[in-house]
């Protein structure tokens, strides 16, 4: 084999390789996640953790407010994120692991803090209470 032929046919397996495990780690990203509708009544939003049974993170989503809502649950406690980017009032989009906004590439962790610029400030966060074992309110104040 010559020496082009050996260079060529090693960095094409090589880059065919690589991009496999991009591809895969971007696909674990991208797994959905369960979408919840909940009602709002007097600024008090109620979910049912049903839909969360298999995950710690939930969408939780109405068609009176303005953007959809990131219900992350940590051992008995709850965070709630407004799923909006805090650079330019873009929405997010959530994954298991983060939120990311496709609008300039500005990424959150599950506590709502920026972790990629060009947004700095952290997302908002709404209180929550656990009602019971199967439901909890988000306070839209």
């Amino acid at each position: 084999m010559e020496r082009r032929d050996f260079i060529s046919k090693t960095c094409g397996a090589c880059a065919g390789i690589a991009t496999m495990g991009l591809l895969s780690s971007l696909l674990q990203g991208c797994t959905s996640l369960p979408v919840a509708t909940a009602t709002v009544d007097n600024k008090m939003m109620r979910v049912s953790l049903a839909t969360m049974m298999e995950s710690n993170v939930m969408i939780v989503r109405n068609k009176n407010i303005d953007s959809d809502i990131l219900l992350v649950k940590k051992g008995d406690d709850f965070k709630a994120l407004k799923m909006t980017c805090t650079h330019q009032i873009q929405p997010l989009t959530a994954t298991a692991s983060g939120l990311y906004c496709s609008s300039h590439g500005s990424t959150f962790d599950l506590e709502g803090n920026a972790t990629r610029e060009p947004a700095v400030k952290p997302l908002l966060s709404y209180k929550t209470e656990k009602v019971n074992e199967n439901e909890i309110i988000i306070y839209l104040q």
